[in-house]
C-alpha cells in the first residue's frame, strides 16, 4: 500500500513521513510532493493508493489538486490536512469527495487514525474487487452520453423546491441506462455520488440547515462517499440522506416544501423522453415517473403540450430520426433502432405519416453530410 503527502512545508514533509508509524499501518512506499505540479508528476507515474495533503499551497491549492484527482485517479482517497477552521474549506473538501478533512497542528495518533479509517475503506473495497469479476469492468474510464452526466445543479433545485422524488427517479434512471449501455462504473456511481452530496449541500446552504447534521454516527458522510460498490449500496445510501433532508428541513420549517408543480412535471416527462429515445415509453411509465394519477396525467399531458402522450412522443422520436438522416450517413435500420424500433417498416411508416417522406426520400432531399 502506498501513500502521498503533498505539502509545501519541507520541515511539515519530513515531519509526518518521520513520525508517522508507516509499519504499524502496513504502509510500504510513502512519496512526498512539495507542490501540486509534483504531486499530478507523481499521481501519473506511481500507483498511490492515499493522498494526505494539505490545502493552502502556492500557484495551486490542495482543492483543485483533489479535484483533479478524483477526475484523473478516482480510486485513490484524499485527506486533507489544513492550519484554517474555516467552513468553506471544509464545504470544498466535501464537495470533491474528500475521505477526512483534520485541522492543523493534528497530533500523530489523530492523522494515524483517520489513516487507519481509510485504510479500512481501502481492504473492504480491494476485498469487494477480489470477489467480483466484474473487476476490470467496473474500474475502467468508459465514455457516455453528456445529457447523462450526472447534474449537481438540477437536483439542489429540486432539492430546494421540496420535490426530492424528482431527484430519486432521475438517479435510478440514470443507473438503469448506465447499466443497459455498459458504462455502469465504480467511476460513474463515484460521480454520481459526488453530485448528490453536491445537491444536497447547496439545498442545506439554500435551507439554512447544517449539512453535517444529514449524517449519523452508523451513517456518516464517509459511508456515503464509498457507498459505490453496487447499485443496491447506492441506492439505499442516497435513499437513506434524502429521507435524513427531509427530516431537518421539515423540523426547521415546519412544513414540508409545496411539491413541483403539474407544469414542472410535463416538463420533466417530456426531458424523460429524450432521455429514453431509444425505447417506447408507455403512458403509465411516465405517470408513474411523475407520481400522478394515469388519466389526470393524460389530460394535463395534452393542456401543457397540445397533443397527447403517444403523439408527442412519436413526434419527438420522428424529429430526432430526421436530423440524424440529414446530419448523419449513418444507416436508416440503425437510426431506427435508436428511436426505439426494431421493426424497419414500422419506423419506415412512422416516419412517413409524420415527416410526410419515406425516411430514404427524406435524407436525399436533406442531408448535409
Amino acid at each position: 500500500m502506498t501513500v502521498l503527502i503533498v505539502d509545501d512545508q519541507e520541515k511539515i514533509l519530513e515531519a509526518t513521513k518521520k513520525l508517522v508509524d508507516w509499519e504499524r499501518l502496513q504502509i510500504q512506499v510513502v512519496y512526498t510532493a512539495s507542490s501540486a505540479v509534483a504531486a499530478k508528476e507523481i499521481l501519473s507515474r506511481y500507483s498511490v493508493d492515499i493522498m494526505l495533503t494539505d490545502i493552502e499551497m502556492p500557484e495551486e491549492d490542495g482543492i483543485s489538486l483533489q479535484k483533479w484527482q478524483a477526475e484523473n485517479f478516482p480510486m485513490v482517497y484524499c485527506i486533507f490536512l489544513t492550519s484554517h477552521a474555516d467552513f468553506a474549506y471544509a464545504k470544498e473538501a466535501i464537495r470533491g469527495g474528500a475521505f477526512d478533512y483534520i485541522l492543523q497542528p493534528a497530533s500523530i495518533p489523530e492523522i494515524e487514525e483517520a489513516m487507519e479509517r481509510c485504510i479500512e475503506h481501502l481492504k473492504q473495497r480491494t476485498d469487494y474487487m477480489q470477489k467480483s469479476s466484474r473487476y476490470d469492468e467496473l474500474t475502467q474510464k468508459v465514455e457516455y452520453p453528456q445529457e447523462r452526466k450526472p447534474d449537481s445543479a438540477r437536483w439542489a433545485k429540486w432539492l430546494i423546491r421540496g420535490d426530492d422524488i424528482l431527484v430519486r427517479n432521475q438517479i435510478a434512471n440514470l443507473l438503469r441506462l448506465a447499466d443497459q449501455d455498459g458504462y455502469l462504473t465504480i467511476s460513474y456511481r463515484q460521480q454520481m455520488i459526488h453530485a448528490f452530496l453536491e445537491a444536497c449541500s447547496v439545498a442545506c446552504y439554500e435551507k439554512k440547515l447544517e449539512f453535517s447534521e444529514l449524517f449519523e454516527e452508523n451513517f456518516s458522510y464517509e459511508t456515503m462517499l464509498h457507498s459505490y460498490h453496487s447499485d443496491e449500496e447506492l441506492n439505499g445510501a442516497i435513499d437513506r440522506l434524502l429521507y435524513s433532508y427531509k427530516k431537518e428541513k421539515a423540523g426547521t420549517e415546519g412544513r414540508e416544501d409545496a411539491s413541483a408543480t403539474v407544469q414542472e412535471r410535463i416538463r420533466e416527462v417530456m426531458r424523460y423522453l429524450e432521455e429514453n429515445m431509444d425505447r417506447m415509453v408507455s403512458r403509465r411509465e411516465a405517470a408513474k415517473y411523475v407520481f400522478l394519477n394515469e388519466d389526470y396525467f393524460s389530460r394535463m399531458f395534452r393542456k401543457e403540450s397540445g397533443m397527447g402522450f403517444k403523439e408527442y412522443q412519436l413526434k419527438v422520436k420522428m424529429d430526432y430520426a430526421g436530423k440524424l438522416l440529414a446530419n448523419t450517413t449513418m444507416p436508416v435500420t440503425l437510426i431506427a433502432s435508436k428511436v426505439g424500433y426494431e421493426n424497419f417498416t414500422n419506423f419506415s411508416q412512422m416516419f412517413r405519416k409524420v415527416m410526410g417522406a419515406a425516411p430514404t426520400e427524406y435524407r436525399k432531399t436533406h442531408n448535409k453530410s
